[in-house]
């Protein structure tokens, strides 16, 4: 699976750099799909935090929060050349691909790294988190339909999305800690067609308070919720609306709370 990551990884890695080299300077200023963001932000978002994987002065504060310690760095590449913009994502990725394979094998792949609210994971889980991180911008946040960019999407293939499945499981008690508290008092069963699919179950008793993922669905669920892969990206990062997505069997009322505090980061 950590092999896979890291090759999705450089795959994905490619195809922005393909989309990127070949917009107009009038499509850089588009805008994307993020709130208040250009495509030529979406770009300087992922360079900084790539940066930041090799040189840790370039990591963003997330002291505040994950998502509002992001927007210092992407202020600052507004003021510089689209082209500068490209190389430090160029440069970064390649060096942190390397990064992320240098750190799958043991006893390093079983160090635990924090991530602040995003949790605590092996540092192996790397190449999936950065690899999350780019489909999901690439292929909501630029790309039409929901961006701003026309271009061909890229494969939706098991090495792309297994990994950025495995990252969206392994975070969801974590990201969501406090607004499934008291939601999840049954299990609930998530099952996903895809190359990245499978079935897990969320059920209330994981550590600190926190729900419990395990692979599998359990008999004793009180509701399934279906979604293909690529789909569970989209809206459990709330960039749409799961009711526009989902089919619900059982108990759709407790389902519906439950979807309502998933948000993926």
């Amino acid at each position: 699976m950590s092999q896979l990551a890291v090759d999705g990884f450089r795959a994905e890695r490619d195809a922005i750099l393909t989309v990127a080299k070949g917009l107009t300077a009038d499509e850089w200023l588009l805008p994307s799909a993020c709130a208040g963001w250009s495509v030529r932000d979406v770009m300087g978002h992922m360079a900084c935090t790539l940066h930041g994987v090799i040189d840790p002065a370039f990591l963003p504060d997330t002291a505040s929060g994950t998502e509002r310690g992001m927007e210092p760095a992407v202020a600052e590449r507004r003021t510089w050349p689209i082209e500068a913009v490209i190389d430090e994502y160029e440069t970064y990725s390649d060096q942190a691909a390397n990064v992320f394979a240098s750190v799958q094998d043991a006893p390093l792949s079983e160090t635990m790294l924090p991530m602040g609210e995003l949790g605590t994971h092996p540092i192996s889980i790397l190449p999936s988190t950065f690899l999350f991180d780019g489909y999901t911008h690439l292929r909501n946040d630029i790309l039409t339909p929901t961006g701003s960019i026309d271009r061909p999407q890229p494969p939706r293939d098991e090495m792309r999305l297994r990994p950025t499945i495995e990252w969206m499981i392994a975070g969801l008690p974590w990201m969501c800690a406090d607004a499934l508290s008291g939601v999840v008092d049954r299990p609930i069963v998530l099952r996903l067609d895809g190359p990245g699919g499978g079935a897990w179950t969320i059920a209330p008793g994981g550590d600190e308070g926190r729900v419990a993922v395990s692979e599998n669905a359990s008999p004793d669920a009180a509701a399934t919720v279906h979604s293909t892969d690529h789909d569970f990206v989209i809206w459990g990062t709330r960039r749409a609306a799961w009711r526009d997505i989902v089919k619900i069997d059982g108990d759709e009322a407790y389902a519906a709370r439950v979807l309502d505090a998933i948000k993926i980061i």
